[in-house]
């Protein structure tokens, strides 16, 4: 099999990591895959903010499960799984990775989500092929309106939160769970 397919087709969202360090330069050649994505009108306005320090990531944690909670109990129909899934005090929303790659816009940016989620791909398929773990964490959302995190991260007040993955060395082989058939709606020829 092409070795980019099989990176592509054995890549999982990793939920338990041991507690070894992941190199520095290593994390900076995963930030650097990922600026290197492709982004809308070449602006490369991605920034990037990555937390080692275990205390503030369950401080984080902690911040982004009471944010989530505060809108999940705001919507016509809370969904009371993950009201109860974020009130458990010993639930991380890191799963205690020892890395967390925060990702966020310029204001220069002409199409940021798109950005940042091509960012996000290419760092956990590169991570994968490195045999690290990765999750993208959407619980974290939050974060990008608290001004505490924000203000510890050195992050502009006009930069744009989009995502946060965990990042680390998987302490369990996560198995590759089977995909439904490819959905195509239309194909003109």
């Amino acid at each position: 099999m092409n070795p980019i397919l099989e990176n592509i087709n054995t890549r999982v969202s990793v939920r338990e990591y041991t507690d070894e360090k992941v190199p520095e330069e290593t994390v900076m050649e995963l930030l650097k895959a990922g600026f290197r994505g492709p982004n809308a009108m070449n602006r490369q306005a991605l920034a990037f903010a990555v937390v080692e320090n275990k205390e503030r990531a369950k401080e984080y944690s902690d911040r982004a499960k009471d944010l989530r909670i505060e809108g999940e109990k705001l919507k016509c129909n809370p969904d009371e799984r993950i009201i109860d899934m974020l009130s458990r005090e010993d639930f991380n929303i890191f799963f205690n990775s020892p890395v967390q790659i925060f990702i966020f816009a310029s204001p220069e940016a002409v199409e940021p989500v798109e950005d940042a989620s091509i960012a996000a791909e290419n760092i956990m398929l590169a991570a994968h092929s490195m045999g690290l773990g990765t999750c993208f964490i959407g619980f974290a959302q939050g974060l990008g309106r608290d001004t505490g995190f924000r203000r510890d991260l050195g992050v502009p007040d006009d930069y744009m939160y989009l995502a946060a993955i965990t990042l680390g060395w998987p302490s369990v082989r996560t198995p590759i769970k089977p995909r439904k058939e490819v959905k195509v709606l239309g194909w003109i020829r």
